[in-house]
């Protein structure tokens, strides 16, 4: 049966879930996959890499005829590759991790829905300044990036819910079954942004073993580092949860 909310209302889905634009993982299939289920999908194309998006938006536009999006991490998002991603019509354009300022016009310009994800108060406001259609209010307990220190989601949720209104409000962090979107809807929000458990997915642009692992991994086995490892030259407000390991532990 399907709910109906301003999110569903506003993109025309049957349900009010969006899949999380996981950077590298929420490839052309998996996006596909959940705005043919009836949610939105979102692709996870990071910062824009042209070989990626060339590989991966072909795949979103022959494979479905319903609304769908493109996530980008702001800090990251290449020279053009806004620009690159409006030409293939999307209902939606994600913003993530940073400054939506340099963006947000050119998306709304283009008459493409804004969805700026937000991990504090501050943010929050920003958004609505920039004309945010849609804002995604991240907890802590999210699984992939996220603030370094923050609320959890479900205090967070209804205090930018009262903040930012009327604009609606996707909950994020720790959301993974009908329950987590039933409790999102239940602190106000429009619906909620599903990451990991769509990472656990046939479609999801990961390596089997790593499926299996969030499959069989556990909440308390998890840990936040700053990628250090990886050079990541990304905001330290932000850092990417990873199951433990030993090199971790070093």
């Amino acid at each position: 049966m399907a709910l109906t909310t301003e999110f569903t209302e506003m993109f025309g889905v049957r349900h009010p879930i969006a899949l999380a634009p996981m950077g590298g993982s929420a490839g052309g299939a998996l996006t596909a996959a959940v705005s043919n289920g009836g949610g939105l999908g979102l692709l996870g194309s990071r910062n824009g890499d042209p070989d990626w998006l060339a590989r991966e938006l072909p795949i979103v536009t022959r494979n479905i005829d319903k609304p769908w999006g493109v996530g980008f991490q702001a800090w990251a998002i290449e020279v053009g590759a806004v620009e690159r991603v409006l030409e293939h019509g999307p209902k939606a354009v994600m913003l993530s991790f940073g400054d939506p300022r340099p963006f947000a016009g050119r998306v709304r310009a283009s008459g493409t829905a804004l969805i700026v994800q937000v991990a504090d108060l501050e943010e929050a406001r920003q958004a609505v300044d920039v004309g945010a259609d849609v804002i995604v209010a991240q907890g802590t307990e999210g699984g992939g990036h996220g603030a370094r220190h923050g609320r959890s989601t479900l205090p967070f949720v209804p205090i930018v819910v009262d903040l930012v209104a009327p604009v609606p409000v996707l909950a994020a962090g720790g959301i993974a079954d009908g329950r987590g979107v039933a409790a999102a809807l239940a602190l106000g929000a429009a619906g909620a942004l599903i990451g990991t458990r769509f990472q656990a997915t046939a479609e999801a642009l990961v390596d089997p073993s790593i499926a299996r692992s969030i499959v069989e991994g556990r909440g308390q086995d998890t840990s936040r580092v700053l990628d250090i490892a990886r050079g990541s030259t990304g905001p330290s407000k932000y850092t990417a949860r990873t199951l433990g390991h030993p090199f971790i532990d070093q």
